[in-house]
């Protein structure tokens, strides 16, 4: 129960700077995959993007929580791929 009060306070107390060069290339990917009706390539787009931000925020915690994010991103990326191949267009 400690490990979680500590990650809550770890996260309500995170600080993420972000390049804007990152943000805006974000931002154009998006609005591309909107215009074209390019949803699910949207969705993978930011989930990476996302992924990688959390990557840097997380890269200073203990190795334990590295690689459970590893390991949890992963697996939610694999199954996300996996839901849109599944469902019809």
């Amino acid at each position: 129960m400690n490990t979680l009060v500590e990650l809550f306070h770890t996260a309500s107390a995170a600080q993420l700077e972000l390049p804007a060069l990152e943000v805006t290339i974000l931002v154009i990917l998006l609005t591309c995959c909107l215009l074209f009706r390019f949803t699910k390539t949207g969705l993978i787009v930011a989930y990476i993007f996302v992924y990688r931000w959390g990557w840097i925020f997380f890269v200073e915690q203990p190795q334990e929580v590295l690689v459970g994010y590893l390991i949890f991103g992963c697996f939610v990326g694999i199954l996300t791929v996996i839901g849109m191949l599944r469902t019809p267009s």
